[in-house]
């Protein structure tokens, strides 16, 4: 496997281009350093990420850099380390228990898109969107790679998950699950469906602390934990 923490930070800028898109900001890349063009288009949204261990940030840069291997000291920026980076081989995957009822599918059109980001902002936090298209406008779904998931019982949203889709990577994210329906499995299902959805490449994935033992039982592996440093 290539540089695990480097397939990590692959997957993390393939997100951040995804969403940069879909709200008509820019994001460059230059193989070392992504980041914003110009400004960062929304508070969940990084500035920079960094690719490669010997990657420079300059000054201007907006917003906040992850630095994916943890090794930067930036003037003016406040660091602390944030979510767990974790992969699986391609070809691999867990077996997983269904749960009775549970469909889940994917956005296919814009009513689908503005479903799934209601559900994804209910399941992670409790608040709605606090717009249509907040973060993943009408359009987003007919990006090239990307794949969003909503879990459905009996018609009612209680989870999602998105897959990003490089040559290297199957980034996995917006893992979420209402929270009267957690602690079923449905979690489990939604990772393993965006992971089928390029089973042949490496998954990456950025855990929180509660869903680090999840993800270790479906295969994931914990490599490293970037730094996030915040202006201040």
């Amino acid at each position: 496997m290539t540089d695990p923490i480097a397939l990590c930070a692959e997957g993390e800028a393939a997100w951040h281009r995804f969403a940069y898109d879909s709200l008509g900001s820019g994001w460059a890349d230059d193989g070392r350093l992504a980041r914003a063009a110009d400004t960062v288009p929304h508070p969940f949204l990084l500035g920079a990420v960094t690719l490669t261990p010997d990657a420079t940030v300059p000054d201007e840069v907006p917003g906040i850099v992850c630095d994916s291997y943890a090794r930067l000291s930036l003037p003016g920026r406040r660091a602390e380390p944030t979510g767990h980076w974790m992969v699986r081989s391609g070809g691999a995957a867990a077996p997983v228990s269904s749960v009775p009822g549970l469909s889940i599918r994917r956005a296919e059109t814009d009513d689908d898109v503005v479903w799934f980001e209601a559900v994804a902002f209910l399941a992670a936090d409790g608040t709605p969107p606090s717009r249509i298209g907040e973060l993943h406008p009408a359009g987003s779904q007919r990006q090239p790679g990307v794949t969003l998931l909503v879990a459905e019982i009996d018609g009612e949203g209680v989870g999602t998950a998105l897959s990003i889709v490089t040559p290297r990577v199957n980034n996995i994210g917006a893992v979420a699950v209402m929270a009267a329906q957690r602690g079923r499995g449905i979690g489990s299902l939604l990772t393993e469906a965006a992971a089928a959805v390029a089973p042949e490449v490496t998954a990456t994935l950025s855990a929180t602390p509660l869903g680090r033992g999840v993800y270790a039982r479906l295969g994931f592996t914990e490599v490293g934990r970037p730094l996030h440093h915040h202006p201040v």
